[in-house]
């Protein structure tokens, strides 16, 4: 993690980035343990090492069913077929998730200040990773776009977003500002860049809608 920052440090500044990150490789460090850290103790059992990763396989339920069509797995850029999907489900334990139901809570208003498992899955079905940057899953931490103490923000999926720690810095240090424009994991992220970046602060396009598969005609 810290190896990735500072690579990431060094090509902004080499491309003469007025927005580029400038940290300590102490800072960096220390929230590479603070990640770690937080990876332990959000698990569901003590035990190091850890079980296996959980790999989220995105694709509907009626095709599963009819065998048709494709599928998309977090991280990958390229879909796979439907029978390679069913085979990773025969091998594994299926956790089935209808986002947005009436069965999980995905709104919490001001009731609650962190986001739950719930909202956290959602998020990365919306974002499919750091918003920002495109940065995995695992590396992520679900924030409040307006802050929960000093702004009154709520804990909806309106006012969430994943960004990285690099990311998450950048956005709140340098003056960026964020815009989720739709409800749910349909939503879309957008990124408003300070002036002292883009004068005319034109709105980027963030989270999974960038990489979105285009099936070919």
């Amino acid at each position: 993690m810290t190896s990735a920052e500072l690579g990431a440090q060094r090509a902004a500044d080499a491309s003469g980035d007025p927005d580029a990150p400038r940290r300590t490789v102490a800072m960096i460090q220390l929230d590479a343990l603070t990640r770690i850290c937080e990876h332990i103790l959000s698990c569901d059992t003590p035990d190091i090492p850890l079980a296996g990763a959980t790999v989220i396989v995105r694709l509907s339920l009626e095709d599963l069913e009819a065998g048709t069509g494709h599928a998309m797995i977090d991280g990958l850029s390229t879909p796979i077929s439907i029978c390679t999907a069913r085979r990773m489900a025969a091998d594994g334990g299926i956790i089935p998730m209808v986002l947005g139901s009436d069965s999980e809570i995905l709104d919490w208003g001001r009731e609650k200040r962190l986001f739950t498992k719930a909202q956290r899955r959602a998020l990365c079905e919306r974002d499919g990773g750091c918003a920002a940057c495109g940065a995995v899953v695992g590396i992520t931490k679900a924030h409040h776009i307006k802050w929960w103490a000093r702004h009154h923000g709520t804990t909806d999926l309106v006012n969430g977003v994943l960004l990285c720690e690099t990311c998450h810095h950048q956005i709140h240090d340098n003056g960026w500002d964020i815009r989720i424009v739709g409800v749910g994991t349909d939503a879309t992220v957008w990124f408003i860049p300070p002036a002292h970046v883009d004068r005319h602060r034109t709105p980027r396009l963030g989270g999974r809608r960038r990489f979105d598969y285009t099936p070919a005609a």
